[in-house]
C-alpha cells in the first residue's frame, strides 16, 4: 500500500481519504478561479473585493483547528476588521442512509463547522495573525454518486439543517 500524506491507501479509510483530499483539491481550484473572475461574474466569492484564498489555515475559540479554506479580503476596503468567510469540504458518502441519519450527520458537520470555524476566531498563520469575525461559513459536500438517492430526502434534511444550525450554509457540489 502507497502512503496519502501517511495514510495507507489501500485501506477503506485511506480511499475516503484520498477521494475527500482530491475533493478538496477540486474545491479550492475552483475558488481560485472564482477569485480570478470580475466581482459580478463571480459566484462564491461576489462580497469580495480582492479575495486572498488561504488553505489549511490554524484557527483557534477553545482549542485548535485548521479550516479547509479561510478567505480574507486583501483590498483596500479590508482595513482593520477585513471580511472573513471559512468553507469546510465533505466528501461523505450519503447514498444508502436513511433520512433521520443523514440529517444527524449534516447537523452535527454544519454545527461544527459553526462552532470551530464561525463566529469569532483567531487566525494563528504567520503573516495573517489577528481576531476576526467570521461573516459567513459554508459546508460544501461532495454530490454527484455520493449523493442521497432520494432527493426528497435531501431536501427535507437541507431544510432541517437550516433550521437547526443558523449561520451556515449546507451546499452539495
Amino acid at each position: 500500500m502507497a502512503p496519502v500524506m501517511g495514510r495507507p491507501v489501500g485501506s477503506l479509510a485511506g480511499h475516503r481519504y484520498a477521494r475527500g483530499l482530491a475533493f478538496e483539491q477540486t474545491r479550492v481550484s475552483l475558488l481560485e478561479a472564482d477569485a480570478a473572475l470580475p466581482r459580478a461574474q463571480r459566484r462564491w466569492l461576489k462580497d469580495f473585493d480582492q479575495p486572498r484564498i488561504e488553505t489549511h489555515v490554524g484557527v483557534a475559540k477553545a482549542d485548535l483547528r485548521f479550516a479547509d479554506v479561510l478567505v480574507i479580503e486583501e483590498g483596500p476596503a479590508a482595513g482593520p476588521s477585513p471580511r472573513v468567510e471559512t468553507f469546510s469540504f465533505k466528501s461523505r458518502d450519503f447514498r444508502s442512509l436513511k433520512e433521520e441519519v443523514m440529517t444527524s450527520q449534516m447537523i452535527a458537520d454544519a454545527s461544527d463547522a459553526l462552532r470551530y470555524y464561525g463566529e469569532t476566531l483567531d487566525i494563528r498563520r504567520p503573516g495573517l495573525k489577528q481576531t476576526a469575525q467570521v461573516r459567513r461559513v459554508r459546508v460544501i459536500y461532495e454530490g454527484g454518486g455520493l449523493k442521497p438517492e432520494s432527493a426528497n430526502d435531501l431536501a427535507n434534511a437541507l431544510v432541517e439543517v437550516r433550521n437547526e444550525v443558523t449561520g451556515v450554509e449546507v451546499y452539495f457540489q
